[in-house]
């Protein structure tokens, strides 16, 4: 999972926004309005083409898919009000199992986001690893 000690920060000037673009796991940061003011490599990279260009663009606007989903309609809310949130969803965009973080700062959103294995992957690997230990 994603640990980053996001409560040691209050604003988006404190930020290391370098770090973030280290991490193997997305990282978005957004304003109030839902524009975007950063948006870590990682992130960018799984979205392909439409993670360019992302900064000062309004989520809901770039991926219309996710304002109707339950889910992001939670994480919404729950950002709007100054809740910290962790939701696992699978991803209308991405179509991927997602963890997501999601933490407001004094004047933005950070949220992170990390890949969850398919469960049949995840089945199927830990029969592997029954299998192993059944044959030490």
């Amino acid at each position: 999972m994603h640990k980053f000690p996001i409560s040691e920060y209050r604003t988006f000037s404190e930020l290391p926004l370098e770090k973030f673009n280290s991490f193997k796991f997305s990282v978005y940061i957004i304003d109030f309005n839902w524009n975007y003011l950063f948006v870590n490599d990682f992130a960018k990279n799984l979205l392909g083409e439409r993670g360019k260009d992302l900064i000062g663009k309004n989520m809901w606007t770039q991926f219309k898919e996710l304002e109707v989903d339950p889910s992001f309609k939670l994480l919404r809310k729950n950002a709007e009000n100054g809740i910290t949130t962790n939701i696992t969803v699978t991803s209308p965009v991405l179509g991927k199992r997602l963890n997501i973080t999601g933490y407001p700062l004094e004047d933005c959103y950070y949220f992170s986001a990390s890949i969850l294995p398919d469960k049949d992957n995840l089945i199927d690997e830990l029969r592997n690893e029954l299998g192993k230990k059944k044959t030490l």
